[in-house]
Parts: C-alpha cells; structure tokens; sequence
C-alpha cells in the first residue's frame, strides 16, 4: 500500500491558528481590553481567510453552499438526535432538568451565527489544512483534538467539543455545508446548556475564566 505523505505546511497552518486562540484565551484577553481582543481575533479571521485563498478553496469545498443542504440534512439528522438523546438521558441523571423553553429559543437564535463561526474555523480552515497535510482518515479526529484543546482545562467542554467536533467533522467530509451543521452545533449547544449541570459545562468558560470560576466552587 502507498503511504500518503505528510505536507509540512498545511499542518504547521492548522496547529498555529489553534495556537493563536489559545495565546489570544490565555494571555490576551485576561490583560487588556476588548479593542485589543477584538484586534486579534480579526488577525485570526485574516489569516484563515488567507490561507483558504492560498490554497484556493472554492465556495463548495468550504461548505458554502445550499445546493446540498438536503442531502447534508439528511446524513446529520440522525447522528445529532442520538446525541442530543444522550445529553437528555445524562441530564436526567446527573439532574432533575428546569427546561426554559423562552430562554432556549433565545440562546439558540444567538448561538446559530457563533456556531457558523466556529464551524468555519473547525471544518473551513482546520480540517481542510490536516486533509490537505494528508492525514486521511485521521484527519476528523485530528481536527476534532484541535478544537477540544482550545477549550482545556474546562473537562466536560473539553470532553463534549471532542465528541462534537469529531462528529461534525466526519459529517462535513461525507457533505461539505456549514450551514447544517451550525444548526447541528446550535442546537445541541443549547440543549447541554439546558439539560446538563454547571458542574459538568463549567458554564462554557474557557482558560483562565474557567479556573477562577472552579475555584469558587465549594
């Protein structure tokens, strides 16, 4: 069998852009203001954006398209049902669950844009860089550690964005439309929200937000 080999490039793209968030989580944000923040975020953005053009990625293989959003629909409904069940069994588990349903149908109208955006960092730059380094079949989960270590030390985050990632990230290679799976990621964002305890989403917080929250934790 012909072994695949590795692009240096596309890879080193991929781990610095992951390596910018956290720089920007960790030592950014806790130290200066928003005009800062915002600022590096927006060097972020570019430089994603760069390397699509770069490495001229075309609306359809970006997930930019609605052509087949029927199809893509199809293929994520019952992957996303079977974990939103599963949020559901855990949280009645771990604890009695106070659905808000006025409260949730706000989180979600907000959540779809963040959750595009986030869906475009992990499939339209992340996995396409590691796809591109010609890492095959290992390309969704590498995409998916990427995306659950921005949110370390958070555990449960860490833990549910892996599964979520890697989930997402196997559906856009099987059909490529962000647009699906932002609704996918808003939905079960929101539905954890609801369902599962503080203790186990640490509230969504990332870094040093997350620890200082952990500590006042009795």
């Amino acid at each position: 069998m012909r072994r695949t080999r590795l692009r240096p490039l596309p890879a080193a793209e991929a781990v610095l852009v992951t390596a910018s968030v956290l720089v920007l989580i960790w030592v950014v944000q806790p130290r200066v203001s928003s005009g800062p923040d915002v600022a590096v975020r927006l060097v972020i953005v570019s430089a994603m954006l760069v390397s699509n053009i770069a490495h001229r990625d075309g609306l359809k293989r970006l997930g930019l398209r609605l052509d087949n959003f029927a199809a893509a629909a199809r293929i994520a409904a019952l992957p996303t049902a079977v974990a939103a069940a599963i949020v559901m069994a855990a949280g009645a588990i771990l604890a009695p669950p106070e659905p808000n349903l006025q409260r949730a149908a706000v989180n979600f109208a907000y959540y779809v844009g963040w959750a595009f955006a986030q869906q475009y960092a992990l499939q339209g730059f992340i996995l396409l860089r590691v796809v591109h380094a010609g890492l095959g079949r290992l390309a969704p989960v590498t995409a998916a550690a990427l995306f659950a270590l921005v949110h370390v030390p958070n555990p449960g985050l860490t833990l549910l964005t892996f599964a979520g990632g890697w989930m997402w990230a196997t559906l856009f290679r099987r059909e490529p439309n962000l647009l699906v799976l932002a609704l996918s990621h808003a939905f079960l964002a929101v539905l954890v929200e609801a369902m599962l305890p503080p203790d186990v989403t640490g509230g969504y917080r990332l870094g040093p937000r997350y620890l200082a929250w952990a500590e006042g934790q009795p």
